[in-house]
């Protein structure tokens, strides 16, 4: 057995171990809808592929879709590609992401079964999964709208989604691309703003186990917006369960009531300032205008007008 193969392994059984953790700790659901919950959080990770170096993630998981829809198969939801590091590593608009030795990189592959509609929900969610795992290591991390995961200002992780479309079957995939700044010392000059966990805590984190950590965590939220999807189809109207989700979203987050610079690319190409309000129910950002108008964005991205 190869050490890659290996390796990956080793991250499967620790993905399988903190998911069934994630289901323990849990104690304020059932027995019955903890059990439900981790049946869908165990998709995450039903296959690992682990490469030392190797070009974008992401790529590699659109091939594999493609060609197993070539095959007249699809690929099995839940499958991980992990990398020590990456290059040609590519960020949101096509922006160069760099992807040294002692960050941790992964690629999720989710067959969405939600309706289309709640489809935002696991992009919110991944962020979530985040910091929560750090702040439970410690780290006080916040959530950026949508999903960057900053400590005091300074970004520690970054989340890009993609979606691929399979031709001949005609079904789409989600992925999510992720990078954490785990061990790296130093940044390049236009990082100035980035920051890693080694830098915040002084000692060495182990990504392996870290990753096992928030695979298995977003696996479990993504069990548990199923779940309140479930519940919302079979409530009166009026009566819906709340979002957990949006819920945790708002708790880690520092953007409400921030003024912050809206736009695809905030930062070449600002669009309009405006103050963030919060999460709607359907996931999308509420920004207050200066002359009162409110607007809702689903993508882009923002920055804060101070720091």
């Amino acid at each position: 057995m190869s050490r890659s193969t290996l390796q990956a392994e080793e991250l499967k059984r620790l993905i399988t171990h903190h998911q069934i953790r994630d289901s323990v700790i849990n104690t304020g659901l059932d027995a019955e809808t903890r059990e439900k919950i981790l049946r869908r959080a165990r998709v995450v990770g039903h296959e690992v592929y682990y490469y030392k170096k190797t070009d974008r993630l992401m790529s590699l998981a659109g091939q594999a879709i493609l060609q197993a829809d070539s095959n007249g198969t699809d690929l099995p939801s839940g499958c991980v590609w992990w990398a020590d590091s990456l290059v040609q590593a590519r960020g949101r608009i096509g922006r160069s992401w760099w992807a040294p030795k002692g960050g941790l990189y992964l690629c999720l592959a989710l067959y969405p079964s939600l309706l289309t509609e709640n489809w935002s929900f696991y992009n919110l969610g991944v962020g979530v999964a985040i910091a929560q795992v750090l702040r439970e290591g410690g780290i006080s991390a916040k959530i950026r709208w949508i999903n960057d995961v900053l400590i005091k200002g300074r970004k520690i992780a970054g989340i890009l989604t993609e979606a691929v479309r399979a031709p001949n079957s005609g079904q789409t995939y989600l992925l999510f691309g992720i990078g954490i700044n785990a061990n790296m010392e130093t940044f390049p000059e236009d990082l100035a703003l980035a920051t890693s966990l080694s830098i915040t805590t002084g000692k060495h984190w182990h990504t392996k186990e870290l990753a096992a950590q928030i695979l298995a965590r977003i696996g479990w939220i993504f069990g548990l917006v199923h779940q309140w999807e479930s519940d919302c189809l079979n409530t009166e109207p009026g009566y819906l369960p709340q979002n957990p989700v949006i819920r945790d979203w708002n708790l880690l987050s520092d953007t409400m009531g921030r003024r912050v610079i809206y736009g695809l690319n905030a930062e070449l190409n600002p669009e309009f300032e405006a103050l963030a309000q919060g999460i709607a129910p359907g996931g999308s950002l509420i920004l207050t205008l200066d002359n009162g108008e409110e607007v809702r964005v689903n993508s882009g991205e923002i920055r804060y007008t101070e720091t």
